[in-house]
């Protein structure tokens, strides 16, 4: 069974480099990982050291006895080839994506990239190819969009409100929708009407595959193959914000596996006292270095409190991935940074 880890994240966690790292790991490990990122932002791209990175999954180069494929979704590309494999026919599928209307849904309607998004993980899920699909996602506040996606689209593409006023009926009900149809009409107008008209005949024909693609991720999520982690960083955890994600996830019935802590202060340990600078030209210099000492200790100790509170409080693992000032350009930093993560830590998510 292909497994799905999805990753989220307050803003300005580094979630993207965590959801990289822990997918590096994961191939380190033997297994076959795919990574996509449903973020629009190329932060996985640039994370990875890639120069391109779309729709179609590519392969990441990594000495690991496993594999790391990654992709960015492209939500136009992505309705695109739903249309292309749920149509009846290609006759049908070309003739909806000329519509003017299933431009604007595939292009700028809202959920619409969150809808793909559970989309494209069914797709990766169950292709085959995979053992495992990490999900990067937006910040929290945003990050079970995806799930609710399905149900607002179905909601939104149910054509009996404006069945109604394009083909109204007959009774009260059918004067009331009558006139109210003619004025659309007048305002925009035929064309308008029979392109809308046109859409919703051809989206009928797609809504039973999609409905039980939402249905059957929805399953995915919720069965033992499912399970999320939520990325902090060490310097603002934002307590009020974990309560908040933790509480939609149990409401939602999902898994919940532990806690990432990114930019994580690694314990220089405490050398004693630093000997009198060896020249008066440096004294400054000396005691800056002894302060730099000090500040990482503390932030250190800081940490490992932090973890120790989450770990308690939630009865879950906890990751914590180091602090690398000088940043990671490529995907072998990042093997690096996995390596480094699983040192005495738990097994992985």
């Amino acid at each position: 069974m292909t497994e799905v880890l999805i990753v989220c994240g307050v803003g300005g966690a580094g979630k993207t480099t965590s959801s990289a790292v822990l997918a590096i790991a994961h191939a380190r490990a033997g297994r076959r990982v795919v990574l996509m990122t449903i973020d629009p932002a190329r932060r996985l791209a640039d994370a990875l050291g890639l120069q391109q990175l779309g729709n179609t999954p590519t392969r990441v180069q990594l000495d690991a006895p496993g594999t790391l494929d990654a992709l960015m979704l492209d939500r136009k590309a992505a309705w695109d080839a739903l249309v292309r494999g749920q149509a009846p026919d290609a006759p049908t599928a070309e003739r909806l994506l000329a519509n003017p209307y299933y431009r604007a849904v595939s292009e700028r309607l809202s959920g619409g990239h969150e809808y793909m998004a559970a989309d494209t993980l069914h797709a990766l899920a169950t292709s085959g190819q995979w053992d495992l699909v990490v999900v990067d996602t937006p910040p929290s506040r945003h990050a079970l969009d995806f799930l609710r996606a399905p149900e607002r689209i179905r909601r939104l593409l149910d054509e009996r409100l404006l069945g109604a006023l394009l083909r109204p009926g007959t009774g009260f009900v059918g004067l009331a929708t009558r006139g109210i149809a003619d004025a659309v009409r007048r305002l925009a107008g035929e064309a308008m009407i029979d392109d809308l008209t046109s859409f919703f005949d051809l989206v009928r024909g797609l809504a039973d595959g999609m409905r039980s693609r939402a249905d059957a991720t929805s399953q995915l999520l919720r069965s033992a193959a499912g399970r999320f982690v939520l990325v902090l960083s060490a310097r603002t955890p934002q307590e009020a914000e974990i309560e908040g994600f933790l509480d939609a996830l149990q409401a939602e019935r999902l898994r919940f596996r532990g806690f990432v802590i990114n930019r994580w202060s690694v314990d220089p340990g405490r050398p004693g006292p630093l000997p009198p600078a060896p020249d008066a030209r440096h004294a400054a210099t000396w005691e800056a270095l002894g302060r730099e000492i000090e500040r990482r200790v503390t932030h250190a100790a800081a940490d490992r409190g932090l973890a120790d509170r989450l770990s308690r409080r939630h009865q879950v693992p906890v990751w914590t991935i180091p602090d690398r000032p000088e940043g990671t350009a490529d995907a072998q930093a990042l093997a690096t940074l996995s390596a480094e993560m699983m040192q005495g830590a738990p097994p992985l998510p």
